[in-house]
């Protein structure tokens, strides 16, 4: 009869043991991820998103006036000397002589998108 009541006992121990280790489990998997989705709420708040169009008024058509040449060359040829949207991207991130670069804490991944979009599809205007 005794071991029968200690055999109850451990069994009981047992399944409420594993009944509330999970409860705390999955309240620390609920409270893990509600941290990181206030993370994804904050670092979204903090980005711009700026349109392409405005990204390239901001930081580009001081010397690509319109897509023009200027202090840059002309952007009409973009598509020649960039085939694809992942080359004007790495281009435009490590920038090249008086282009300075364009690291993500200056433009966003988002941003940078916005960006290839917008000049992939401009008019160049000519002078």
């Amino acid at each position: 009869m005794l071991m029968l009541r200690i055999a109850f006992c451990l069994a009981a121990l047992a399944l409420v043991s594993a009944t509330t280790g999970g409860c705390v489990m999955s309240e620390e998997m609920k409270r893990i991820e509600q941290v990181k989705l206030e993370k994804l709420r904050k670092s979204e708040e903090m980005t711009s998103n700026l349109s392409g169009k405005q990204i390239f008024v901001r930081s580009c058509n001081t010397c690509h006036p319109g897509g023009a040449s200027g202090m840059g060359p002309s952007l009409d040829q973009l598509k020649d000397h960039f085939p694809t949207d992942d080359k004007l991207k790495a281009f435009i991130r490590q920038g090249a002589g008086a282009m300075p670069p364009q690291p993500v804490e200056v433009l966003n991944d988002k941003e940078l998108d916005n960006l290839v979009d917008y000049l992939r599809h401009m008019e160049v205007e000519r002078n």
